[in-house]
């Protein structure tokens, strides 16, 4: 298991992560047109956090080393049991393509920021730092917009849940699922701080300063947020729509299953929360 030290703690699932080896035996064989080598299975959405719904599918990216001679990135539905697993297949280039350059408007970085767990060739630190090269430089653009701080690491991942909510704020829908039990916020809120602090870090878009805060480094400015926001936007729905059989109805059958999560108050209050983190640096 890659990156053991990132599989545990009491915001994933220790269920889930004794089943994973299974899931991965299961699906495995449902993607065997597809190369062995190199593989990287990455788990995400609420599975690993032990929120499945019942009847609900388990999320899976599958990064592969490129090229393929199937077009990437696709979306397929394989079944563990009675299970679907909605697998993205792309490689590994796509990823960094999506962090780096926004390629495909976070669509597959972005599914990185909350807690995920994964098998194979790439280790969680780096899968991680895709995500804070997509948000770094938005965070610091949108919501820190150029004051030096310093900041604490609560506030760091405050300003990339915002830097998310900007470019999607049905992303609430998400948080207010979360804020509803504030003692499994708390657990997931320190695993994600960890990984994402530590991702920016690496990837040098913040560095520590002294007293145990942060501060941005300015690396990759976005020098106009309102069209990357407009570009990352567009992209993400035409890789969405395309991974779902080219549905122009896509992005409302999601608008619909968020707001079926949540209410708009309940949404509103998640954000509130999230604004007040960044403000006060605590995690209440």
């Amino acid at each position: 298991m890659t990156a053991a030290s990132y599989l545990t703690g009491s915001a994933l699932d220790a269920d889930f992560l004794d089943r994973l080896p299974e899931l991965i035996s299961a699906v495995s064989p449902q993607t065997a047109d597809l190369p062995e080598a190199g593989r990287t299975w990455v788990v995400h959405g609420s599975a690993p956090l032990g929120q499945a719904r019942p009847g609900g599918d388990i999320d899976v990216l599958l990064l592969l080393p490129g090229p393929l001679d199937a077009p990437t990135p696709h979306r397929r539905i394989a079944r563990r049991g009675r299970t679907p697993v909605t697998v993205h297949v792309l490689t590994f280039g796509d990823l960094a393509d999506d962090g780096s350059a926004r390629r495909f408007g976070g669509y597959f970085s972005l599914r990185l920021f909350t807690p995920f767990v994964a098998d194979g060739a790439i280790p969680v630190p780096a899968l991680a730092m895709a995500t804070a090269r997509f948000l770094g430089p938005l965070a610091r653009a949108v919501t820190v917009r150029g004051v030096p701080g310093p900041w604490n690491s609560d506030q760091v991942l405050a300003h990339g849940y915002l830097a998310f909510l900007d470019l999607y704020p049905d992303y609430a829908g998400y948080l207010a699922r979360l804020a509803a039990d504030r003692g499994r916020w708390r657990e997931v809120w320190s695993h994600q701080r960890d990984v994402y602090v530590e991702a920016l870090r690496r990837t040098g878009h913040t560095a520590p300063v002294a007293g145990g805060g942060w501060r941005y480094t300015g690396l990759s400015p976005v020098t106009d947020p309102l069209r990357e926001r407009a570009r990352c936007v567009a992209r993400f729905w035409a890789l969405g729509a395309t991974c779902h059989g080219a549905d122009a109805g896509f992005p409302d059958a999601y608008f619909r299953s968020v707001d079926e999560r949540a209410t708009r108050r309940e949404q509103a209050a998640a954000v509130l929360l999230v604004h007040d983190i960044a403000a006060s640096g605590r995690c209440p």
